[in-house]
């Protein structure tokens, strides 16, 4: 055996290690961002049952001496609060609706990985570009939007971008198996 035939060999299974990483990767983001809907379809219906329970009035019946079974009176949310929560809400379903495209390209690049199918190359560019947008879109809605918490909540977390440079990474090794003829 040569070494090119070894180092052929060692980065054909680097791709489908890294393939099968993906592609639980992807799973796991499928369920990430199922987990998200579902908690903000709970948080929504709680809201609406808060703003319902509200509306119904509550007698208050303190008699100087507190009472510990009362609810808490929270403040009223102001019109700029209100609005900077439908901005987020707006963002998250936007993020959310991106992160399950890239999942569903992540997923088809991993099983190409994993089988060292020629479109693998392909399929890595265009995951590799689709986060590279990721990154600008996020910035560019962190600074446009209407709070500094909403823009820290918008910018990626250190670990999405660690993920872009790993995934950039593998891209170069795919690109490199595809120049030396390993993907078949």
């Amino acid at each position: 055996m040569t070494v090119e035939a070894f180092s052929d060999g060692l980065l054909g299974w680097i791709i489908r290690i890294a393939g099968l990483f993906w592609l639980v990767g992807a799973f796991m983001l499928y369920r990430q961002i199922r987990m998200e809907m579902m908690l903000d379809r709970m948080t929504s219906r709680i809201e609406t049952m808060t703003r319902e329970f509200e509306a119904q009035g509550i007698e208050d019946d303190d008699d100087g001496y507190g009472n510990i079974d009362a609810p808490v009176k929270r403040a009223p949310r102001t019109t700029e609060e209100r609005a900077i929560d439908r901005w987020t809400d707006r963002d998250d379903a936007a993020r959310r609706g991106w992160i399950a495209a890239q999942s569903v390209v992540l997923g088809i690049t991993a099983l190409a990985m994993i089988l060292l199918h020629p479109m693998a190359a392909w399929l890595v560019a265009l995951l590799v570009i689709g986060q590279g947008a990721y990154f600008f879109w996020r910035e560019y809605t962190a600074r446009h939007a209407p709070s500094v918490e909403s823009a820290n909540h918008a910018r990626p977390t250190t670990s999405t971008v660690n993920a872009g440079w790993f995934s950039l990474i593998v891209a170069c090794l795919v690109w490199a198996a595809a120049f030396r003829g390993v993907l078949h």
